[in-house]
């Protein structure tokens, strides 16, 4: 499975999360990715878009 942890800084938990994510079994994809600062370009947003749109499932930390 794909799955694209989207780190948002919305949880205030975030160190239970990552323990989580860390404890997948192999077999599944892990791709981490920050979201974008206001000011970044549609570039930097259209990667987080590829990225949602790749995913099998989407997890925000």
């Amino acid at each position: 499975m794909r799955i694209l942890a989207l780190n948002t800084g919305l949880f205030p938990d975030q160190a239970t999360l990552d323990a989580a994510l860390r404890s997948l079994p192999a077999e599944h994809n892990l791709r981490r990715l920050d979201t974008p600062g206001r000011d970044a370009g549609d570039e930097a947003w259209d990667e987080v878009l590829r990225a949602i749109l790749a995913s099998d499932l989407i997890v925000t930390t």
